[in-house]
Formats: structure tokens, C-alpha cells, sequence
């Protein structure tokens, strides 16, 4: 959340959407090939992070994490991965390193109307590589969804999130986390105009939301509604360097997942090539 940008970090312009078209016995498929060509972007990013949060969970039990990670965007074609690694800042922590392989589609729907849409589809693996025979690896499908006309002028953005979770073996030992969330956020842009005394604006960005956890992410994890995040962040930079500073706050109201209330900050830094 803290990356997205004023206009929502799932916004996508729909006419610029591949639409060369042709036949394969009889079935007409899409030629993504016009979207790609010249355009493929690639992103290298940093993240200090007071506490490693994940959907409640504090996994690294209040040690920060530094969060290092590339990203490519396959031009127009809404086609997107992130490869993320994830090293704690404590000792005896070696064995919770941690690898995210992400792949991303993101599109657009009813554009014209108060109900537009934007909609991201993800797959996810979640990877201890220094964990023998991948016994603790997780993957997980989910999709956002996001609406910025729904509530008019009002700088209000509601979003949605639901993401299913399972274990890559049968003998895991995270056996029991297999499960669901559903995540209902509120995003509010905020302007502060001439922030620089050379007219130009800074945008904050808040973001709110309540998540649903269905067993998801830990052995006997309830089926309850288990926490409230609230967060604050702001982008510092230009097209190429991008700076995001942030910081949040998690009311936990289920032990199953987070017997403590959560406050942790973070800055996250990304270069665009």
C-alpha cells in the first residue's frame, strides 16, 4: 500500500490494452506482442522495515527486516512479476530467509461508468530456500480489486482483497495453514499544496482495513475477523528515484494470529529503468 500512487496503484489504462487479434483453428487469440515491444520496464527496490508484518502476522517477532527486490513490467500487456528476498536484522534467524516469486496481471473494467474497476490477478510462492525439501513453502492465488469513481470526488478509494493460501507438499511442516482472507480497505489521497514553496504538491496517502482470516497463514488460525491496519506514506522523488517513507499501526483483535497490537515504519526506495 505504501507504493501505490495518487491515482491507485492498481489504475491501468484500458485502451492501452493489446488488441491485435488472430485465428488458430477457428479460435481467435490475442497477440500480446504489440503491447511488449519497446517497453519492458524493470525496477530495483529496497525496503527497511521496523517488524516483518505479513496479513497480521508478525514473523519475525518484532526484528526488523531489510526487503530487497526486481520487478518487470511487460509494457501495455498488464503482465507483471517481482521476485523479493527477505533477510531478518537478528541473529539465529538464519533459517527464516525468505524467497517471493510474484506474477501479476492487472487490468481494467467498466472505465466509463462510476463502478470502474481496476483489477490485479496474483500468483504467489512463498519459499524458505535455506528449509531442506521445500517443507515449509507456501503459494497462494488471490486478486485486488479497486474502485476510484465509486465514491465520486470524495478522494475515497475502496478496495478488496481476496487471496487463498495452500502448502507446496503434503508433508508440510505448516500443515494446517491452508486457508482464505478477505482484506476491505479504505484509501484517502491527500494534497498539500506549494509543500515545496515551488508550486508543487505532496500527496499523503491513508490507507485502513479489516481483514478476515479463514485459517489462513498459521496452524489453528481462527475462522474470525482478526486485525485492523491503518497506515500513512508519501512518494519523494521524480520518475526514476522514488523514496516511500511509511508507517502503520495493527489493532489485533484475534490471539490466533497476533496477541499484540502492532506499530512499525519502514522506507522503501525504487529505481525505474
Amino acid at each position: 500500500a505504501a507504493q501505490e500512487t495518487q491515482k491507485g496503484k492498481m489504475e491501468a489504462d484500458a485502451n492501452a490494452m493489446p488488441v491485435i487479434k488472430y485465428l488458430w483453428y477457428g479460435i481467435e487469440l490475442l497477440d500480446i506482442r504489440k503491447g511488449i515491444e519497446d517497453k519492458i520496464s524493470v525496477d530495483l527496490s529496497t525496503t527497511v522495515q521496523s517488524k516483518h508484518m505479513w496479513h497480521g502476522f508478525d514473523l519475525y517477532d518484532d526484528h526488523g527486516v531489510v526487503l530487497p527486490s526486481v520487478g518487470v513490467t511487460l509494457g501495455d500487456t498488464g503482465f507483471s512479476g517481482r521476485y523479493t528476498r527477505a533477510y531478518p536484522l537478528a541473529g539465529g534467524l538464519e533459517k527464516c530467509v525468505q524467497s517471493v516469486y510474484a506474477l501479476f496481471y492487472t487490468g481494467a473494467f467498466l472505465e466509463k461508468s462510476p463502478y470502474f474497476t481496476n483489477c490485479t490477478v496474483n500468483y504467489i510462492y512463498y519459499g524458505l530456500p535455506r528449509v531442506s525439501g521445500a517443507k515449509s513453502d507456501l503459494q497462494e492465488i488471490g486478486a485486488t480489486f479497486s474502485w476510484p469513481k465509486l465514491l465520486g470526488d470524495s478522494g475515497l478509494m475502496p478496495n478488496y482483497y481476496f487471496g487463498k493460501l495452500w502448502t507446496t507438499r503434503s508433508h508440510s511442516n505448516m500443515k494446517g495453514s491452508e486457508g482464505f482472507i478477505h482484506v476491505f480497505g479504505m484509501a484517502y489521497n491527500y494534497n498539500i499544496p506549494d509543500f515545496w514553496g515551488a508550486g508543487k504538491n505532496q500527496a499523503l496517502r491513508f490507507t485502513g482495513d479489516i481483514t478476515y482470516n479463514g485459517g489462513y497463514g498459521c496452524p489453528g488460525a481462527d475462522r474470525d475477523w482478526s486485525h485492523i491496519v491503518f497506515g500513512a506514506s508519501t512518494n519523494l522523488g521524480n520518475d526514476k528515484l522514488i523514496l516511500t517513507p511509511y508507517v502503520s499501526y495493527q489493532i489485533s483483535m484475534d490471539d490466533s494470529v497476533n496477541n499484540e497490537n502492532e506499530l512499525w515504519c519502514g522506507l522503501n526506495a525504487t529505481y525505474k529503468f
